[in-house]
């Protein structure tokens, strides 16, 4: 009797070990997903404030991300490909008119991947300037390879397990009117720039 109690008892505590941390996980990823999404909202509001002081007008900024993030229960494979955006229209002007008395003209950047921003047309719509994202489509090709090692000398295991991983985007998005090209790939820190992901750990 005693030992079917213990039996039952290991196994009640692995079935909870493992829903306790499967909650965790989801926990930790939807919330890791919501900070970074709010981060580029606000990243966007700042850069469009920063541009409308820079030339005395309103001024739009739209960012878009791709990241690889984090996967919570292995963290050798390779994490889920998300996309981040964010978007934001600040007016910022003193009423003054240059040289030519005329108006401050309106401006929208878009910016991908933390790059180099790209200046897009803006459309006038009544009292409003705005620059619209009416399409985007991009495609990924993820290839990654595990290893792993393992080695017993005099009574020491070491380990090493390994993971290669590439990934090359390509794709565009329409912003009023204007095709850019959403092409890059994956980088260091599951980010979108250029080069490959190297990733190991070492155990002994």
């Amino acid at each position: 009797m005693l030992n079917s109690r213990k039996a039952q008892a290991i196994l009640e505590l692995a079935v909870l070990g493992s829903i306790v941390i499967m909650a965790f996980s989801i926990a930790i990823t939807r919330s890791e997903r919501a900070n970074r999404q709010q981060s580029y909202m606000q990243q966007a509001f700042r850069a469009a404030l920063k541009a409308a002081k820079t030339i005395n007008s309103s001024a739009q900024w739209q960012t878009m991300d791709f990241r690889r993030m984090p996967n919570v229960t292995n963290p050798m494979e390779l994490g889920e490909l998300q996309q981040f955006s964010g978007g934001n229209n600040v007016l910022w002007s003193d009423g003054k008119k240059d040289a030519t008395q005329a108006e401050p003209e309106a401006k929208g950047w878009f910016q991908l991947n933390h790059g180099s921003p790209i200046e897009i047309p803006v459309n006038s719509e009544g009292l409003y300037n705005t620059t619209v994202t009416s399409s985007t489509s991009y495609s990924s090709n993820a290839h990654g390879t595990t290893s792993f090692d393992k080695k017993e000398n005099n009574g020491s295991i070491s380990t090493r397990k390994s993971l290669v991983a590439t990934d090359n985007m390509s794709g565009s998005a329409d912003i009023s009117g204007t095709s850019v090209d959403l092409g890059s790939s994956l980088g260091a820190h599951g980010k979108y720039t250029g080069g490959g992901i190297n990733r190991s750990r070492d155990m002994q």
